[in-house]
């Protein structure tokens, strides 16, 4: 009998369904596989702060985001939650002990930037652990 390999942490990902979201979760699908590593992948629902408005449209992309999953050629386990709050602050909790916490950058425009903050800036300056920052147009 062969047993499966022990996965050695886990890679963190946040997803709102965009493509920069799905770029982060094929990146780090292919680097959890090269780690050894299990996927975790984060949808935040808030009706003010994120393109998630309602738990049934997480949930329907949480559907969405484990059936790509499922199609990835590798052996990384991924598992899709979804949670109610603000963006940073679920993923700054869910990321504490992660090997690394990944996500796409949806270049937001200056003045977007400006008035409402960048998630991804304030995550890069206060996770638990490295965050890779995927750029437009990155695969």
């Amino acid at each position: 009998m062969t047993e499966s390999p022990q996965r050695t942490g886990t890679i963190v990902v946040g997803s709102d369904g965009s493509a920069g979201a799905r770029r982060a979760l094929h990146w780090a699908m292919t680097e959890a596989d090269l780690r050894g590593a299990a996927v975790q992948v984060v949808i935040t629902v808030d009706p003010d702060r994120s393109s998630v408005r309602t738990i049934a449209e997480g949930e329907r992309l949480a559907a969405e985001t484990a059936e790509v999953a499922a199609l990835h050629d590798g052996d990384a386990e991924v598992s899709v939650g979804v949670h109610e709050g603000l963006p940073v602050d679920i993923l700054l909790s869910v990321a504490a002990g992660a090997q690394m916490l990944v996500i796409g950058s949806h270049g937001t425009s200056t003045i977007r930037h400006n008035a409402l903050g960048s998630v991804s800036d304030v995550l890069a300056r206060t996770a638990p652990c490295p965050v890779v920052i995927l750029p437009m147009g990155v695969d």
